[in-house]
């Protein structure tokens, strides 16, 4: 099969697998958030920030290198399996040493049990870590597409289960830790026919990825800080129950970056990295990637932010209505970010994480003070505004310092790519929010046409105004020959 025809059928089965998954974390979120409070909410986002920082060690940055080296020996690939085990090991026990200081921190003493209980994933994860890379590597999506659906269904499951039997925010962790046993098992059972790791550890094996692996380290620790500050300064000025408002709205506005993203970005690493050396195919692939993320997303968060008034009570139930202010502000937060997100997979393509690391120390630096006097100055609202301004920001700083040094000046063409999608999806955010105004019926009625309205006008103005370019949507984000 050749790298075209793998990368279509990897971006179908992708595609069904995220569109499923999405489904069944949207459905878990509706059901849990009825049986949970936004405290509960707020405590688990406080453990997902320290988990998200400790998290980052767990294969102390060489992932991405197994992908990026284009030849991997056996004896390389089984000493760093075995660094993944003892680092997640590692990890684990320095989590469960740091609890009382986080503990302290938020000054919310139910965290003491929590966080070590949520920490297991790192006795469990690692173990399965090399084995997705390894079907990543090879395009094998459709393996990686089944695990993920199964997995999602698992883990759904078991915190549903939990919620209703009165388990409170532990109904969030018991669905964590069933999602990644499930997915562990899953992949080494797939994978074990092709390859298997050895009883060996050598540091000679796994020297060659450490240069990459060390920036990317570094980078990640910065895009933690960079995705969660806001969160872990939240939780500490303003406590958990404003916390678990801001951090449910923030997982609804980025759920089309960690779950529609990838369907694209996780294919184009790989392709990408096989063609490293050719510009002019990078730049044409990564700006219809850029183009086919702002037409997706687009409608999905402009539009949510046009029904938030309509939807969140609806689903969610009244408890949530605080929310649909910032759930609207953090809208177009999420958009900007699934913009940047696919930059990750040209920049390690290219072996050049030291540019994306230096990039995001500068906006960490920016980004701690202003989040701080937005939570002082005006609360929960100050700190989504401010967020949505640095974002704006990244979006220019990412052309400037990372794509024209990559792939060479663009701005013209980058700029088209987000613009029309962009512009077509405000013009179906002012159609929706008339909607309201001329029907006069239950919740659930003015919802349904609003998003029938929207979704019309969006595909009727996309093909009147974007046709040329969807019909060149396959040969223009393959940067490959067939």
């Amino acid at each position: 099969m050749s790298l075209k025809a793998e990368a279509i059928s990897g971006a179908k089965w992708t595609t069904a697998s995220s569109v499923a998954v999405a489904a069944i974390q949207f459905v878990q979120l509706v059901v849990v958030a009825r049986v949970l409070s936004p405290g509960d909410f707020g405590l688990m986002a406080m453990v997902m920030a320290v988990l998200g920082f400790a998290q980052i060690f767990t294969d102390v940055g060489v992932g991405s290198a197994v992908i990026h080296r284009q030849t991997n020996s056996h004896q390389e690939l089984s000493s760093l399996y075995w660094l993944n085990v003892f680092a997640g090991a590692a990890v684990f026990l320095l989590t469960v040493g740091a609890t009382p200081l986080v503990v302290a921190f938020f000054d919310e003493p139910r965290l003491a049990t929590l966080l070590p209980a949520t920490a297991l994933l790192f006795l469990i994860a690692p173990f399965g870590q090399l084995f997705q890379l390894l079907l990543q590597k090879e395009l094998k999506f459709r393996d990686l597409a089944l695990v993920e659906f199964l997995s999602a269904i698992a883990g759904a499951v078991v915190a549903i289960g939990c919620g209703f039997e009165g388990l409170g925010v532990y109904s969030l962790v018991f669905g964590q830790l069933g999602t990644a046993c499930f997915t562990t098992v899953s992949v080494a059972l797939i994978v074990w026919r092709d390859w298997r790791p050895a009883v060996r550890f050598r540091t000679v094996d796994i020297r060659p990825y450490l240069r990459f692996g060390l920036f990317q380290l570094g980078n990640r620790g910065v895009n933690f800080l960079v995705a969660r500050v806001d969160q872990i300064i939240i939780g500490a000025i303003l406590g958990a129950t404003t916390l678990g408002i801001y951090n449910f709205a923030w997982n609804l506005a980025i759920m089309p970056v960690t779950r529609i993203n990838p369907i694209l970005t996780r294919i184009a690493f790989p392709l990408f990295a096989k063609v490293q050396l050719e510009n002019a195919r990078l730049k044409r692939g990564y700006l219809m990637l850029v183009w086919l993320l702002t037409a997706t997303n687009g409608p999905i968060l402009v539009g949510g932010a046009a029904v938030a008034d309509t939807l969140v009570p609806l689903a969610f139930g009244p408890q949530w209505v605080p929310m649909v202010p910032v759930l609207q502000i953090l809208a177009f937060v999420g958009l900007s970010r699934s913009i940047v997100n696919p930059i990750g997979s040209l920049v390690l393509a290219k072996g050049r994480p030291d540019l994306e690391f230096k990039l995001n120390v500068f906006f960490v630096v920016l980004q701690i003070p202003s989040v701080y006097l937005g939570a002082r100055l005006g609360g929960l609202h100050g700190v989504a505004w401010t967020v949505l301004v640095l974002q704006l920001a990244d979006l220019a700083l990412v052309y400037r310092f990372l794509l024209r040094p990559i792939v060479g000046p663009c701005l013209w063409e980058y700029a088209r790519c987000i613009a029309s999608p962009l512009a077509t999806s405000i013009g179906m955010a002012i159609v929706v929010l008339l909607v309201p105004l001329v029907v006069r019926d239950s919740l659930p009625v003015v919802l349904a046409i609003q998003i029938a309205v929207g979704a019309t006008f969006y595909v009727a103005m996309s093909l009147l105004l974007q046709r040329a370019r969807l019909s060149s949507v396959v040969d223009g984000f393959l940067p490959m020959k067939s």
